[in-house]
């Protein structure tokens, strides 16, 4: 086993803390953005673990009608699992509080949170196991042959690999950012077109990931993990570009640096 794959989680939970940090420092923003994206990243994942837990296992037969169509069909279920819970949740808690009223500032404080909250949380949860199978590996035994022949290659791996959990959540945040001031313009400026771009992107940005997780691997190839974050990067770039347009786009309220006092 090689422990210095802690370094991976490490990373991702560096990526979180900065983020906050260098966002807070620039922008002023209030703690209670951060803070309220996360609550709201929180929710939306015990959606999304109650529908694991309940619905997803009944589509497993699925797989019987051959791995295009598994693929297909369970892609468009969690994109679109992704889209109601993540953008529909930010968009209730949007119009339902005072963070409707928002500044861009703000608004990517909220997105920050929201991302910088599953970067930190994932990583600590990865940590955690990394560093419970290396110092008892006989852990390891106590899981199913099958969980237990990938558990090892995972923690096999080279170290050249560590980089690849920072890169991902680096620009899965961006994609954060980017859908969060969607919503926002949406709601400030009563336009249902952004709140549905918003619900695409997010929504095409996971669809992908059965398909990923099947054909590059990432979990027990070395290539595959690197493999795997050509579609995050992508799509975290044109949330870049889109968190530019949206700042030139949007309406004075959208694009002030003053705080939101309502809310702090």
């Amino acid at each position: 086993m090689n422990a210095l794959l802690s370094l991976g989680p490490a990373g991702m939970i560096l990526v979180g803390v900065l983020s906050i940090a260098i966002w807070r420092l620039k922008s002023h923003a209030g703690m209670k953005y951060f803070l309220a994206g996360g609550a709201v990243w929180a929710a939306a994942i015990i959606l999304k673990l109650l529908l694991e837990a309940t619905l997803t296992p009944r589509l497993l037969w699925i797989s019987s009608l051959g791995s295009t169509v598994f693929l297909t069909v369970m892609g468009a279920y969690v994109g679109i699992r992704t889209g109601l819970f993540e953008c529909g949740l930010i968009y209730i808690t949007f119009i339902k509080s005072e963070l409707r009223n928002m500044s861009f500032d703000e608004a990517v404080a909220f997105g920050i949170g929201f991302g910088a909250s599953e970067a930190i949380l994932l990583g600590i949860q990865s940590l955690i196991q990394i560093l419970m199978f290396t110092l008892n590996p006989e852990l390891l035994y106590l899981i199913p042959e099958s969980q237990r022949r990938i558990a090892e290659a995972s923690l096999s791996m080279p170290t050249w690999v560590v980089a690849a959990p920072a890169i991902e959540r680096t620009f899965t945040l961006f994609s954060h950012i980017f859908a969060a001031l969607l919503i926002s313009v949406s709601v400030a400026q009563s336009r249902p077109s952004f709140f549905l771009l918003s619900f695409a992107y997010k929504s095409l940005l996971d669809a992908l990931v059965p398909y990923i997780q099947v054909t590059f691997k990432p979990n027990i190839s070395p290539i595959g993990a690197y493999e795997a974050e050509i579609w995050i990067i992508f799509m975290g770039s044109i949330a870049l570009l889109g968190i530019a347009w949206v700042r030139r786009y949007s309406h004075p309220l959208m694009s002030s640096n003053e705080p939101n006092r309502q809310f702090e």
